[in-house]
């Protein structure tokens, strides 16, 4: 698989996060409505797709989305996560047909829709990106309760520290579950199949 114009294997994907890896655990199953507040509110924002397509919030509900906060530069959190569900999607096969995989930046002054596509053209159809405003962003964290900030590199750079949560989201719109950063391949299958079955 090729992500960002680099040569990633499942193994190099997962060897570069087994420190990160280290004491984290999956959550347990959610309480029924336990993320009941999670995501509401947002149907008239607007975000920009990876396709360049104007899509308002609302327009994405219907099918079973896994929805990720990250960054395109980010080392190792976002590509584990996304690599981890992509892989997941394609183990399961047929179940999760209609099954997306959303990913939000946190960097929206780097991660441009020309640059979310290249990023993510190596992870499968199944995967968008969305940009927008830093005012529409900002809500998108708020009602998910996704925290995102910038931090300084000795370079003269910067990196994101930000929510490695994926949140699983129902047909409805509705959050359904989530999974933690470092959960277990079966876990994630789990989840994506019990998501996809609502």
């Amino acid at each position: 698989m090729t992500i960002g114009g680099e040569r990633f294997t499942r193994r190099l994907v997962l060897a570069s996060g087994a420190a990160s890896l280290v004491g984290v655990s999956a959550c347990a199953p959610a309480a029924p409505n336990e993320f009941a507040n999670l995501g509401r509110g947002l149907d008239d924002v607007t975000l920009t797709s990876s396709a360049g397509a104007s899509v308002r919030w609302g327009e994405l509900a219907g099918a079973p989305r896994a929805l990720f906060f990250g960054f395109t530069r980010c080392p190792v959190i976002c590509p584990v996560t996304i690599y981890e569900l992509t892989a997941s999607a394609d183990r399961i096969g047929e179940p999760v047909a209609d099954l997306r995989i959303d990913f939000v930046t946190v960097d929206p002054d780097r991660d441009t829709p020309e640059r979310m596509a290249q990023y993510f053209a190596g992870f499968g159809p199944k995967v968008t990106g969305f940009t927008g405003s830093q005012e529409a962003l900002a809500r998108l964290r708020e009602a998910f309760d996704v925290s995102a900030a910038r931090v300084p590199l000795e370079s003269g750079d910067y990196t994101m520290d930000h929510t490695a949560t994926v949140f699983l989201v129902g047909r409805d719109a509705r959050v359904a579950d989530v999974i933690a950063y470092g959960a277990d391949q079966g876990v994630i299958d789990e989840r994506l199949r019990a998501l996809v079955s609502q």
